[in-house]
C-alpha cells in the first residue's frame, strides 16, 4: 500500500500553498494528506528522520538547501530512499529531488503539478532524454533487479550510446509477452540458453552481432550467470507436498536444490501451492514466508479438476486414497496459475514437488502516473464464459487489467482469449481471500479484474468488494456487468420472463434454509415466475426436490418449468417439463431453473409467458 503524503512549510504564504495542495491529495487519495508546519530547526531535524524512516513520500515547500540538508544524514540507496519533493512558496515549481523512479517522486512531481498548475521539474537522466528507464520500467511489471550498479551502469550507457538491447531467453518465449509500444531506443531480441562472450544475439538468430554487456538487460527467472543486468519476474510456482512435521529447514533445502538444478533464482518465486489439508503445516508456511511469496492450498475437488495443456499430472493411488486425489504438487501448480511444467513431480524424503510457471504479461507503457494513479479494480461478469456471451464492456475492462483473478473455473474459461494476463486463483469458497487478493493487488499499483460469472452484482462479489474496499481507499473499483444466468436461460428456453419474476437461490451456505422457504412461498402467493439459482451441488442434492414440494403446496403439478444447462458452455441444453417432474429432475450447479406464473405455456419445446399485450381492435 502507498505511503503517506507529508507537506511541511515555513512561512505562511507556504502554509496555504501547502493547505491546498493536501485538499487536492485528499480529493484523489483519500487518507493520504497530512500537513505540519516547522518553526524551529529541531522539529525539522526530527520531521524529517521520522517521516524518511517511514518511508513516507517528503514535499518541502520552501528553500532547496533546506530540504538537502535535512534529509542527507538519511540517505541511504535508491532501493530504499522515499520520494523527496521541493517546491517553491509561489507554486511555480515542483522538483523531483530524490528517488524519482523506485520511490515515485517523478510521478508525484508530475500529480502535484497537474493539481497547481506548476511546472515538474524532473532531473533524472533518462526522464531529461526521454529514455527508456530500466528501474522504472521494473517497478511497473513487479520485476526484481539482480543488481542496481548493473542498472545504472545500463542507464549510463543507455544516455551515451541512445540505445539498448533486451534480450529474453527462447526458453520463455511463450510466457513472457510484452504490451504496448516498444522504445525506439530499446531493441527486443531472443537467444538461446548460453550468452557468449563475444558476440549477441539477434530475433531469431542467436548469436550474429558484437555487443556491450553494458547495454544490455535480460528479463529471465534464470539465475544471473553474466556480467548483464537481469530483471527476475516472479512468475515460478512451486507445488509441494510433504508428510506431516517436516522441518522448515529439509523443505527450504528441497526447494532452493530443486531451483538450483533448473538454474532458477529464488527471487522468481511467486508463490507455494499446496492441498488444503496442508494449510497448517509449519514447514510450508516456514518455507513461504522465507521465500516472501503466499502459501495457497486448494481441496481436493479443485485439484481434481485441474489440467495443464500438454501435461499428464504422475497418478499415485496411494496419494489419491491418502487426500482424495491422485496428484497434490503438480495438481496444485496448475491451480495456482501454472499455465506449463518445467519440472515434473520429483520426490526426496518424504516431499514432493512441481515447478510451474506463470504466464507474464509485461508492459511498455510510458505513462509514469499509470502505476502510482491507475490503483483500479474492476468487478467483472463474464456472463456464461464464452467470448460471444461477454459483453464489450467486459471485454475491455479485462483487456485493459495486468492482473486476473477468479475462481479456477471461471480463470479457465478467459485464459484462452487473454493468455498473457497474470492470473491469480483460489477455491470456490475462498470468496473473502479472492477480494482481498485482488483489492491488495490493485493498491499494489495493479490495475486488477475480479471475474465472476454471469453478473458480479447478481449472487457476484461486488457487494463483498466494496464492503471489504473501506480498508483500500486509494483503490478505486468499477462494476462491469455482465449476461446472468436468468437472461442468458431465458433466452434458450424462449421467453419466460416477460413478466414480473422473482431469483431466489437454493444455496443455504450463507442463507438459511428457513428463509429460503418463506421466499420460496411468497413468490408462488404472487404468482411471479421464479428463476433459481444453485439448484442443487454434491453437499445439496436434494435442495431443488425439497424447493419443487414447497411450490407443490400452492401450485399445480401441471405448472409449466424449465431447465437451462451448461449456458453458452460445451453441452448446453434445455428441458421444457411441469412442476411435478422438475421434483424429480437431475440438475448441478450449472443449472439454472425456471417456474412459470399461471399464464405461462409450452409452445413446441419452448416456455412463453404472455405480457397481456391486446390488439388494437380490443
Amino acid at each position: 500500500m502507498e505511503r503517506e503524503v507529508h507537506i511541511i512549510y515555513f512561512t505562511k504564504t507556504g502554509g496555504e500553498l501547502a493547505g491546498r495542495i493536501a485538499a487536492d491529495v485528499a480529493a484523489n487519495c483519500p487518507g493520504m494528506e497530512s500537513v505540519s508546519k516547522v518553526c524551529g530547526k529541531g522539529i525539522l531535524q526530527d520531521w524529517t528522520a521520522e517521516h524518511f524512516r517511514q518511508g513516507n513520500v517528503l514535499l518541502f515547500i520552501g528553500a532547496c538547501g533546506i530540504a538537502v540538508r535535512a534529509i542527507a544524514p538519511h540517505i541511504g540507496g535508491k532501493d530504499t530512499d522515499p520520494a523527496v519533493l521541493v517546491m517553491d512558496e509561489k507554486g511555480r515549481h515542483v522538483i523531483s529531488v530524490l528517488s524519482g523512479h523506485l520511490g515515485g517522486a517523478n510521478a508525484w512531481a508530475r500529480r502535484i503539478a497537474s493539481m497547481t498548475g506548476a511546472e515538474p521539474v524532473l532531473t533524472t537522466a533518462t526522464d531529461a532524454e526521454s529514455l527508456f528507464a530500466v528501474d522504472l520500467f521494473a517497478k511497473r511489471n513487479g520485476l526484481q533487479i539482480d543488481d542496481l550498479k548493473k542498472a545504472k551502469r545500463f542507464s549510463a550507457c543507455l544516455l551515451a550510446e541512445g540505445k539498448g538491447t533486451l534480450l529474453l531467453p527462447h526458453a520463455y518465449a511463450q510466457d513472457l509477452s510484452f504490451e504496448g509500444q516498444t522504445p525506439t531506443e530499446i531493441e527486443v531480441c531472443g537467444f538461446g540458453e548460453v550468452l557468449r562472450e563475444e558476440s549477441a544475439p539477434e530475433s531469431g538468430n542467436p548469436a550474429q552481432k558484437p555487443f556491450e554487456k553494458e547495454n544490455v538487460v535480460i528479463v529471465s527467472p534464470s539465475a544471473a550467470a553474466d556480467d548483464v543486468l537481469h530483471l527476475i519476474p516472479r512468475c515460478i510456482v512451486l507445488g509441494m507436498g510433504c508428510r506431516k512435521g517436516k522441518s522448515a529447514q529439509t523443505l527450504t533445502q528441497f526447494a532452493l536444490d530443486t531451483l538450483a538444478q533448473l538454474g532458477l533464482d529464488r527471487r522468481a518465486v511467486c508463490a507455494i501451492a499446496s492441498i488444503d489439508v496442508k494449510k497448517e503445516e509449519p514447514g510450508l508456511l516456514s518455507l513461504a514466508e522465507s521465500l516472501g511469496v503466499p502459501f495457497e492450498t486448494f481441496d481436493a475437488q479443485t485439484l481434481e479438476s485441474e489440467s495443464v495443456e500438454n501435461w499428464t499430472f504422475a497418478e499415485s493411488a496411494r496419494v489419491q486414497e491418502a487426500v482424495g486425489v491422485d496428484n497434490v504438487c503438480e495438481r496444485a501448480a496448475a491451480a495456482a496459475g501454472a499455465h506449463r511444467i518445467l519440472l515434473g513431480k520429483t520426490a526426496r524424503d518424504g516431499m514432493t514437488i512441481c515447478v510451474g510457471m506463470r504466464q507474464v504479461a509485461l508492459s511498455w507503457d510510458a505513462e509514469e502516473e499509470k502505476s502510482q494513479t491507475g490503483k483500479t479494480l474492476y468487478v467483472v461478469g463474464i456472463g456464461p464464459g464464452s467470448r460471444e456471451g461477454m459483453t464489450g464492456e467486459a471485454e475491455s475492462a479485462l483487456a485493459q487489467s495486468d492482473t486476473i483473478v477468479g475462481y479456477t473455473v471461471y480463470n479457465d474459461l478467459v485464459k484462452p482469449f487473454f493468455p498473457h494476463k497474470r492470473y491469480m486463483t483460489t477455491p470456490m469458497t475462498g470468496e473473502e481471500k479472492r477480494c482481498r487478493m485482488a483489492l491488495e493487488e490493485a493498491a499494489d499499483g495493479h490495475t486488477v479484474a475480479l471475474i465472476c460469472s454471469g453478473d458480479p452484482g447478481v449472487y457476484g462479489m461486488a457487494g463483498l468488494v466494496f464492503t471489504m474496499a473501506e480498508e483500500f481507499p486509494e483503490v478505486n473499483v468499477e462494476v462491469i456487468s455482465g449476461v446472468t444466468a436468468a437472461t442468458s436461460g431465458a433466452a434458450l428456453l424462449g421467453a419466460p420472463l416477460i413478466h414480473d419474476f422473482a431469483v431466489i437461490s437454493l444455496s443455504d451456505r450463507l442463507t438459511p434454509w428457513d428463509k429460503i422457504e418463506r421466499r420460496l412461498r411468497a413468490a408462488a402467493e404472487a404468482d411471479l415466475c421464479i428463476v433459481l439459482y444453485n439448484p442443487s451441488s454434491r453437499g445439496r442434492k436434494d435442495h431443488l426436490h425439497r424447493a419443487a414440494q414447497i411450490l407443490i403446496e400452492q401450485l399445480p403439478e401441471s405448472r409449466v418449468c424449465g431447465i437451462a444447462d451448461r449456458i453458452g458452455r460445451e453441452g448446453e441444453k434445455t428441458r421444457v417439463l411441469t412442476l411435478g417432474e422438475l421434483a424429480e429432475a437431475e440438475t448441478d450447479m450449472f443449472s439454472t431453473v425456471f417456474i412459470g406464473n399461471s399464464s405461462t405455456r409450452q409452445l413446441g419445446n419452448k416456455m412463453v409467458t404472455p405480457r397481456g399485450y391486446r390488439s388494437e381492435k380490443d
